[in-house]
């Protein structure tokens, strides 16, 4: 796989500008990411398995059954917030 790649069409594609060293920034970047997919390209790995699951740390994920649990009602849910008005939350605007 080529790891050169036209920087300058990708900003432009991007509708962004680039200085030189951001573009030489960017051309290492985007080597090592390909190499990356390449390792796991690269992986051999047994399709017979059922339920691979890969973690950093090596460890076995415990996964629980999706089950219908009992919840709080409205009224339960609406007592618990600092404002409410015809049954609905009350939050401050998040812009202005």
């Amino acid at each position: 796989m080529s790891k050169k790649f036209d920087i300058t069409n990708i900003a432009k594609l991007a509708s962004i500008s680039l200085s030189d060293d951001e573009k030489e920034k960017l051309s290492n970047d985007l080597s090592v990411i390909i190499e990356h997919v390449q390792a796991l390209s690269d992986l051999e790995l047994d399709t017979n398995i059922e339920d691979v699951y890969i973690h950093p740390l090596e460890k076995v994920l415990a996964l629980d059954d999706d089950t219908e649990k009992p919840s709080l009602t409205h009224d339960e849910a609406m007592s618990n917030a600092p404002k409410v008005s015809d049954g609905k939350f009350i939050v401050p605007p998040s812009l202005e």
